[in-house]
């Protein structure tokens, strides 16, 4: 009985190193190795679409075949719907790379978060209206504004509230301004203010808003700016509102709204 066992593995070794392709399932073996897993091949011929969606093939240049004999990659996977699943994936870093299919369906990288500029926002907020907002600053002057976090979904962007500084990863952002208030002063009827907005190239950006005298004297905008952080200069930036040359309100200073008052920063790439 041994004899005979034995002789039988010695044929089959024998036969598939003859024929150089090993049918699992199948008396035709297409490929090297060829797995019929619905063993529902014809005896001859090339199995059809259909006969092949239960296959698993190993070609001579190694590339391998799943739902199909002939493999054009390294791994080929080939099904009517979803052919792929992962189970057990972690969360990733905005460095890492981000995978893509072109039109046949081959896998590819198509760079990171960070490299594809989709804007991540940072929102700080003011919660608590300001009385008499740069009442001690002239002309030029400015006053840090008390902001707080909203929102933070920029990794590596921290804000300190005490200080009202936020320090930047490197990259290009952009940078909003908002607020809105009153200025019930004698005689004010053009309120001017500034933004000192940092970066490679940080500059001076005013804003100036018409509006009539007394407790009703509301008036706001809005500044945007854009800007690069590269190492070459200060990552931090203090948020400060000054006073512009263009008015005409002096004495009391502003109310600075709550809510009404805010900086949006978006990160729009490396």
């Amino acid at each position: 009985m041994k004899k005979n066992y034995y002789a039988l593995l010695t044929g089959l070794f024998c036969s598939a190193i003859i024929s150089a392709q090993v049918g699992i399932n199948t008396s035709n073996p297409k490929a090297t190795f060829h797995v019929d897993g619905g063993k529902d091949n014809n005896i001859t011929g090339v199995p059809s679409v259909t006969q092949q969606s239960n296959d698993f093939a190993v070609t001579s240049t190694g590339n391998v075949g799943i739902g199909t004999i002939n493999p054009e990659k390294k791994l080929h996977v080939k099904a009517s719907a979803d052919p792929v699943q992962f189970e057990g994936l972690v969360t990733g870093n905005t460095s890492d790379n981000i995978l893509t299919a072109d039109a046949n369906g081959v896998v590819k990288t198509l760079g990171s978060l960070n490299s594809l500029a989709i804007p991540s926002p940072t929102v700080l907020v003011l919660r608590s209206p300001q009385s008499n907002f740069l009442a001690n600053q002239g002309i030029g002057g400015s006053q840090n504004i008390p902001l707080s976090i909203g929102r933070n979904n920029i990794p590596g962007l921290t804000f300190n509230e005490a200080t009202s500084t936020v320090t930047f990863p490197n990259g290009v952002y952009q940078i909003t301004f908002v607020y809105e208030g009153t200025h019930n002063a004698a005689n004010c009827t053009l309120s001017s203010y500034f933004m000192d907005f940092p970066g490679l190239h940080g500059r001076r950006i005013h804003s100036t808003a018409s509006h009539i005298e007394g407790g009703a004297s509301n008036h706001g905008g809005t500044i945007t700016f854009a800007t690069l952080f590269d190492g070459t200069t200060s990552n931090t930036w203090t948020i400060k509102m000054g006073r512009g040359q263009s008015g005409n309100c002096s004495g009391n200073g502003m109310t600075l709204f709550d809510y009404a008052t805010q900086i949006l920063i978006f990160k729009l790439g490396n």
